[in-house]
């Protein structure tokens, strides 16, 4: 699924189209929510309890429709404040990773691909992902306005299936993101990390492919094509746009 400095851009992309009060007077609370249900993994949960969405489900769902069921005390209309703002931001979460899964990973890299069956697939996905991302936050400006918000964001209180101080630890891990150059230094990792589960060749094959980012990153929207990543982007940020501005009305 697309890496935090992406989904802190489309936030800001959505903010900045509504340009409603109820993100404009607490960012750094919206920054922190469009980052949130990454939270599993500090937590060591299972993604449909963060995420609602269930990876073995082909069907279309409805990530936002699911948790406002599940929980619907946390109805916009029902909450005020920071709290307010983090789930307006937790919605732009759950629509890019659900329009990426759909429009990008499925028919790119999963299971309606041509591909789902090269043990190189999610190692490609993973390398667009990271270079989405160092894009998205190549921006310093923009990235240094992310950081002052969340130093200014209000206490985020009653999110039911996140310890409330389990937040106010993920904001320092999202500063450290945020702060983070634009550059390579991650990729090795990012892509060991990840070949465990491709079986991807040994070591070696990863060495190989980490020497030159530029080649697998090259390979990767080989695969997808730009047209159509372009189009996931704009996708997403309209979806998104929608969803908070409905959750807020």
């Amino acid at each position: 699924m697309p890496s935090l400095g992406s989904h802190l851009a489309r936030a800001i992309v959505v903010a900045d189209r509504l340009d409603l009060p109820a993100i404009e007077t607490d960012r750094g609370a919206y920054y922190l929510g469009a980052t949130a249900p990454d939270i599993r993994v500090m937590l060591q949960v299972d993604r449909r309890e963060t995420h609602f969405y269930d990876l073995d489900e082909f069907a279309d769902q409805d990530s936002i429709a699911r948790m406002l069921e599940a929980y619907p005390s946390l109805a916009g209309t029902a909450l005020e404040g920071a709290t307010r703002a983090f789930m307006a931001g937790y919605l732009t979460h759950l629509v890019l990773d659900e329009t990426y899964i759909a429009e990008v990973y499925r028919p790119c890299f999963g299971v309606y691909s041509t591909i789902d069956d090269d043990p190189r697939s999610d190692i490609l996905d993973r390398a667009l992902q990271y270079e989405v991302d160092v894009r998205d936050r190549s921006d310093r400006a923009r990235m240094d306005g992310v950081r002052a918000a969340l130093a200014s964001a209000g206490r985020v209180r009653g999110v039911p299936f996140i310890d409330d101080a389990r937040i106010e630890e993920w904001a320092a891990r999202i500063d450290d993101i945020a702060a983070r150059p634009a550059d390579y230094a991650r990729f090795a990792q990012t892509l060991t990390r990840h070949a465990g589960r491709s079986n991807m060749g040994g070591d070696e094959a990863i060495r190989a492919a980490c020497a030159n980012p530029q080649v697998i990153i090259a390979e990767a929207f080989e695969v997808v094509g730009r047209e159509r990543l372009a189009g996931f982007i704009e996708h997403a940020d309209d979806r998104a746009t929608e969803r908070v501005r409905g959750f807020l009305s």
